[in-house]
Formats: structure tokens, sequence, C-alpha cells
């Protein structure tokens, strides 16, 4: 399921005009300290991952140093999904979408 995520995110980077190795080495770069992404592609990203997994990072989840990579992403995700197998989902505030918790 990782590397399923890892893929999308990926993509979305290529989608964006951002040029990112899809290996090992690319998934491991620090996209908060490259400057690789501005802050406003960082929300849209976030929102992005949010939307298409169904998940939705805290606060706790952004500080952790695994939210800055492509493959600490998808780690995150990937274990938000694997929590929330078999249990309910929670609802966003305006009862939308079903969102699960990240971290």
């Amino acid at each position: 399921m990782t590397q399923e995520i890892s893929g999308w995110i990926v993509e979305w980077f290529r989608s964006h005009g951002k040029s990112i190795d899809g290996g090992q080495e690319g998934l491991r770069v620090d996209f908060l300290q490259s400057g690789l992404l501005t802050s406003l592609e960082i929300v849209e990203l976030v929102a992005a991952i949010e939307d298409r997994f169904s998940v939705q990072f805290s606060e706790a989840d952004m500080q952790d140093p695994r939210f800055s990579t492509i493959g600490g992403m998808s780690e995150l995700v990937s274990a938000a999904l694997s929590r929330d197998q078999g249990e309910p989902r929670s609802f966003d505030t305006e009862g939308a979408n079903e969102r699960s918790r990240v971290g």
C-alpha cells in the first residue's frame, strides 16, 4: 500500500511540473527543506492527499519528521489506512466526506 501511495504522490509532483525521481532516493528528498514546493503547493499537496486517501493530517502529523518526504508521508497515510480497516471512520466538520485521522 505504501508503494501505491508513494507512486500517487510522485505523480502529483510531476503533474505540478516538479522533477522528482520516483526511486528510493527521490522518496527521501526533504521537499520542505529543499524548497521544492512553495508553501501554497504544500497546502495543495496535503489537501490532495487527504481527499484522495480519505485521511486527515493532524498538527502532530505535520510536526512528524516523516511529513517532509514522499516516503514518510506515504508511511503516515498507510499506517492510518491500516488502523482504520474494519473500523467506522469519523466525519469531517461538514459531514460531507469520510475522513480517517492520520497519526
